[in-house]
């Protein structure tokens, strides 16, 4: 239907109008608009379309859509009302009853106006102006919250919101700015200031206030932290906490991070003046010594632990490390810790590291080929720790090379080992190892599965002063205090396993797999004279039962020859998987302990080791490591870990029991129970804990510490998409020096986007 008395075209569905057929006004857009609507109509006289009923407009990345649409093509101006949805090429959407636009939709003005923030977050407001020539959106009496509001809701506030009397959102700084702001908690206004800012959605990282550190603790009393991120690049950032305790005053915390392009490295560091314990350990005419290992052994060298003074001083740790790639072979990487004292990263919680380690480590990367150099110090924080009987690594050389030739169709390595450890204090030790191997697999047709390993090795050791050594029990016995000694050995090592597989209904499958190992090694019997620094902490189990080198370094070999059998079976299927293991060595010839005592080799045939894994869809789990003595069968270690659950529950058990009836000091035997776990109670609470009990003392050559818990945790957690809130109560029963058992709190609360 046309009206040639007004002057005024109808037209029905919708239409596409460009600014060069029309007359030219102050501000004519020469791109196309999209109109989209019930009716539409044109006034040629005026140059004013008018769309009604379901009106879509789209311009330059802009969608507007409303019950009513009035554009001017002389203006530029376009005036949108009736449940009009405004949403930006960066995907913010703005709601309102009447929005008045100009300047190729870039100017606006809007009145009870809502935005939508590409990650949900709100505003609303009496008027609001946005500007995308400056990039300013600026919002006057608004409110701004990330809460979702329930459908129905609209007068219930939600679970926290920031009023203002002005908001304006910077576009090219990606900042929201407030004045005159109140923050609301529950609808209790708990903050106000004159001026406030955050970043808005877009940003992935921004300079500000990170979530506060509130915590009591037995040792600190009440303890806020308040941590500042200063982003000052695309590269490097600085996080500094300032802290305040009732007991032992101010500290501060900072966290420097940079990425040099070519790598990146962290430093870290605290400060503090309070309250020390001066921990005093002196020589004694007893016979109970101390060792960096924690060690009380029977010695000449003795200690005795005096009453601890306690003294204002300056406290504080510096850890920091790095990784850089010097070119496509080349990498170093290192890392240095330190503390001023043995109980301060324990007593201000920042680690519950007994022993501090600093290393520097070059490596080369050549093919298969590699070497590395490195040198290492250590930090002993216990009470039994002496600093001058620990040692230190300058340097630590491993070197492989792995030639592409297969002599007799196996692989050949060549490996190199150079290690001097100095003592302030103590025994020194340099040790050079030189060794060739090669490994062969292969499958015969019948199913046999045949591994042979070859190895010959010289090894070269000088000793200083091994009367100062840390731990009797592994120094090296010499006429003097210094000498030399050096060792050749050879291996040979041939493995057999007959995998049988039965297959069996939806795929399911059982393998059972008889294992036998014969290794021939000439006898040496034990030199003496060979100080044992990197094979203290071996024990057999099922996972180096098998192993042609069962001592975990260079200085102990175990040397005569010995048969290895056992007996693999596996299970797979649907939802059950099953992994059982279980073997003995036999010692051919010798009748020595080669390794210490209690570890599972010290008699021809060595303790029965096994291991079992169950999974049940995912949702079961169940591991379980054992030793049994060979001769009257009593466990001597007992490890098993249960988990249940999913990602809504879960609980997770573990059982240690360690009898191993060892004569060292510091291979203690223990008993206890450790549990963890959470259940979420809904979509936004979760509840969790973690329990850790002695069931029975680690038992020492002097002493028990005695049964009971050890530490406990339970908390509470809420967390929506705006706001994250929680509690947990931590009971440790530990005592130290200036460490106390005692309760400690915990609160947490982030606000999202403002931290």
């Amino acid at each position: 239907m046309r009206n040639h008395a007004l002057g005024v075209s109808v037209i029905a569905i919708s239409c596409s109008i460009s600014a060069q057929d029309t007359q030219p006004g102050p501000t004519v857009a020469q791109e196309k608009i999209e109109f989209s609507a019930d009716q539409i109509t044109y006034n040629r006289k005026e140059n004013i379309v008018t769309a009604l009923g379901r009106v879509h407009l789209e311009r330059d990345g802009y969608i507007l859509d409303a019950g009513q649409i009035i554009y001017n093509e002389s203006t530029g101006e376009i005036v949108a009302s009736g449940a009009v949805e405004l949403v930006t090429p960066n995907g913010d959407k703005m709601y309102a009853p009447r929005i008045s636009l100009k300047d190729d939709l870039k100017r606006a003005f809007v009145e009870d106006i809502r935005l939508l923030m590409t990650d949900g977050a709100q505003m609303r407001a009496l008027s609001a102006q946005r500007d995308e020539i400056i990039g300013e959106t600026s919002l006057e009496r608004a409110v701004y919250s990330p809460c979702e509001i329930c459908a129905g809701e609209t007068d219930k506030s939600p679970l926290w919101q920031i009023k203002a009397v002005k908001v304006v959102h910077n576009k090219e700084k990606r900042r929201l700015y407030y004045t005159d702001a109140v923050l609301e908690i529950f609808g209790v206004p708990v903050l106000w200031t004159p001026k406030f800012s955050h970043p808005d959605p877009t940003v992935d990282k921004a300079s500000g206030i990170l979530p506060l550190s509130i915590k009591t603790t037995r040792n600190l009393g009440f303890y806020l932290g308040v941590p500042y991120h200063w982003v000052i690049n695309d590269s490097q950032d600085l996080t500094i906490t300032p802290i305040v305790t009732t007991q032992e005053g101010l500290a501060l915390d900072a966290e420097y991070r940079q990425h040099v392009g070519f790598g990146q490295y962290k430093i870290s560091g605290s400060i503090t003046r309070g309250n020390r314990t001066l921990d005093t350990i002196a020589p004694s005419p007893t016979t109970i010594a101390v060792s960096p290992d924690g060690i009380f052994t029977s010695t000449d060298f003795a200690a005795e632990v005096f009453p601890f003074p306690v003294r204002k001083d300056i406290r504080g740790h510096i850890f920091t490390d790095g990784q850089f790639n010097h070119s496509k072979k080349w990498r170093s990487t290192y890392q240095i810790n330190w503390a001023s004292d043995d109980t301060y990263l324990r007593r201000y919680d920042i680690s519950e590291a007994d022993t501090l380690m600093s290393e520097y480590k070059l490596e080369g990367f050549f093919g298969r080929s590699y070497v590395s150099a490195r040198t290492m110090a250590f930090q002993g924080l216990r009470i039994e720790d002496i600093s001058g009987k620990t040692a230190f690594a300058l340097p630590l050389i491993d070197a492989e090379w792995i030639p592409k030739t297969k002599p007799l169709g196996g692989t050949l390595s060549l490996k190199a080992n150079a290690l001097a450890l100095f003592r302030t204090s103590g025994q020194d030790m340099q040790r050079f190892v030189v060794s060739a191997g090669w490994q062969r697999l292969w499958i015969t047709p019948g199913g046999f599965v045949f591994d042979a390993d070859a190895l010959v090795r010289t090894d070269i050791y000088r000793l200083q002063d091994s009367n100062l050594s840390d731990d009797i029990d592994f120094t090296g016995t010499l006429e003097g205090t210094s000498g030399s000694e050096w060792r050749q050995l050879a291996r040979l090592t041939g493995t057999v396993s007959w995998p049988l597989v039965k297959y069996g209904p939806n795929g399911s499958a059982h393998t059972i797999e008889p294992l036998l190992e014969v290794t021939v090694s000439p006898d040496k019997g034990i030199l003496e004279s060979i100080v044992n620094e990197d094979s203290r902490a071996f024990e057999l189990n099922a996972l180096n039962l098998f192993s042609p080198d069962r001592s975990s370094g260079y200085d102990v070999w175990e040397d005569a020859s010995r048969v290895t059998y056992g007996l693999r079976w596996r299970y797979e299927g649907q939802d059950l998987t099953t992994d059982v293991m279980f073997g003995q060595t036999w010692r051919i010839n010798g009748d020595y302990a080669v390794m210490a005592i209690g570890i599972g080799l010290e008699s021809n045939f060595s303790d029965f080791v096994g291991r079992t894994n169950i999974n049940y869809k995912g949702w079961l789990d169940f591991e379980h490591r054992y030793r049994l003595n060979e001769a009257d069968f009593i466990v001597a270690r007992n490890d098993m870990i249960l988990t249940l659950g999913d990602q809504n529950h879960s609980l997770k058990v573990g059982y240690l029991r360690l009898n191993r009836r060892i004569i060292f000091a510091n291979r203690e035997d223990r008993e206890e129970i450790r549990a963890s776990g959470f259940y979420k109670i809904s979509a936004n609470w979760k509840l969790e804990g973690s329990l850790t009990r002695r069931l029975k003392g680690a038992v020492f050559d002097t002493f028990e510490e005695p049964a009971g818990n050890v530490e406990y945790t339970i908390g509470a957690t809420y967390e929506n998409e705006c706001i994250t809130l929680g509690i947990t109560v931590r009971k440790n029963y530990t005592e130290d020096r200036d460490i106390q058992p005692g309760t400690s709190i915990l609160f947490r609360l982030r606000l999202t986007n403002l931290g």
